[in-house]
């Protein structure tokens, strides 16, 4: 696994939950206080997140950071390095 998997599943995750959340990704943006073209950036893996705006994006999906990264994709790549 690479940093650019890495990058991908996060990415992928970020978008995953917004269409879990029924949410444009206008309405995400603003929610989270992103702009739409870095979100749209993010979500097509343009652009890796940091932590940070990880946070601001579960804070405008109304989650954790640990319901974020409690998927198994994610554990599947923690337990290939």
């Amino acid at each position: 696994m690479t940093d650019e998997n890495f990058k991908k599943i996060i990415c992928n995750r970020i978008k995953t939950l917004r269409k879990e959340h029924n949410l444009k990704l206008e309405q995400l943006a603003y929610q989270s206080g992103i702009s739409k073209g870095g979100l749209s950036e993010i979500e097509r893996s343009m652009k890796e997140p940091r932590v940070f705006t990880i946070l601001r994006i579960c804070s405008g999906l109304g989650i954790t950071m640990k319901e974020f990264f409690d998927f198994q994709e994610i554990n599947d790549f923690t337990d290939s390095l």
